[in-house]
């Protein structure tokens, strides 16, 4: 079990080392939310106390993974570049929209491009972050991916009650 800083840090260099074939999944379970980002057949396993908070209360840890276990084809996360007048015309569609279908389209269409690094941008282009899915990415948890979420949880709430000792 590591820091979130830890955690984080080792998934941006394995980004770095491959960015396509990422997936990154959001639950919320019990007083946490639980982070999976997932790459093949290993994937980190995250609890944080909010995931609206910059700067969340947090650990960690590698997980393996079942191929059969995933729910379906994860959608691919990472940065995607775009050119200035490319992104201004995306979102201009996507205000102007008032079909949801459509909306959906226009962002499957962006979310088809490869992922990429963020490095190197240069003044006319922008990088966006995505997406973000909802719920859980597995069909079954391993018996080894329960333990650690009782570990994960229990060393979670302990720091949590370290440092706000007024929420008991």
């Amino acid at each position: 079990m590591k820091n979130i800083d830890d955690i984080m840090e080792k998934f941006m260099k394995d980004y770095r080392e491959n960015p396509e074939g990422w997936s990154f999944w959001t639950d919320r379970s019990d007083d946490f939310y639980n982070i999976y980002v997932i790459h093949d057949d290993m994937g980190y396993f995250i609890k944080v106390d909010s995931i609206y908070n910059n700067n969340p209360l947090g650990l960690g840890t590698e997980i393996s993974i079942e191929r059969d276990q995933l729910e379906k084809k994860l959608p691919d996360f990472g940065f995607r570049r775009f050119e200035e007048d490319e992104l201004k015309n995306f979102f201009e569609s996507l205000s102007h929209s008032k079909d949801q279908n459509k909306k959906k389209k226009l962002i499957q269409q962006q979310m088809r491009k490869k992922p990429t690094l963020p490095k190197n941008v240069d003044e006319k282009e922008y990088v966006m972050l995505g997406p973000f899915n909802q719920g859980k990415p597995f069909r079954y948890p391993l018996e080894e991916q329960e333990e650690i979420d009782k570990k994960l949880r229990k060393k979670l709430k302990k720091k949590f009650r370290k440092k706000y000792p007024m929420y008991r």
